[in-house]
């Protein structure tokens, strides 16, 4: 009984290799996810703040507090967790029962380290005084009632009325003869 040798070889050689490859991938893959440093997840902390105003609170003063909030919550967002990048605070402000946003803080963990100032960062809804009814609006004035209609095109008087044909003055009388040149 002879046996065919190469073909017997053949069969195990294929085997061996495709597990050397793949080792040797898993190994590489291995080694670079050991050396190399995981990346963070950074992501953006949202918080939303409601503020009421209190009685005979100016405008002025309530923007002062909802700036005060805004600062606090984006501080403690920063200092409560090491992977928040960024923070957008909404305060949403409530008078005499309406409801209005008032600013929206959105700024950077490195800006906000180098600038912790609400006021530079924030955007200010400028109608939220109208909204929230700290500045009553400006009453239209009322039309007065007219027995007469105007007509729809006004004519003017006669002696308002251009003459569309002028005759130019002469300059030199009609009986001087007409200047040579």
């Amino acid at each position: 009984m002879t046996t065919n040798i190469p073909s017997i070889a053949r069969k195990q050689i294929i085997p061996l290799s495709l597990l050397v490859l793949l080792g040797g991938t898993g190994a590489s893959w291995l080694s670079l996810s050991l050396i190399a440093p995981q990346t963070a997840q950074a992501y953006t902390a949202r918080v939303n703040v409601s503020l009421t105003s209190k009685s005979d609170e100016t405008y002025e003063n309530f923007l002062r507090r909802a700036e005060a909030v805004a600062r606090a919550a984006a501080q403690r967002s920063f200092d409560g967790n090491i992977l928040v990048t960024e923070v957008a605070i909404t305060i949403v402000g409530e008078h005499q029962g309406a409801i209005a946003p008032i600013l929206l803080l959105s700024v950077s963990r490195q800006n906000w380290k180098n600038r912790p100032d609400t006021q530079y960062w924030a955007t200010y809804f400028s109608n939220s005084k109208l909204l929230l009814d700290f500045e009553a609006p400006i009453p239209l004035p009322e039309a007065t009632p007219n027995s007469s209609v105007a007509p729809p095109n006004p004519t003017l008087p006669p002696e308002a009325v251009p003459n569309p044909i002028t005759t130019p003055t002469p300059t030199t009388s009609p009986t001087s003869p007409p200047p040579s040149f």
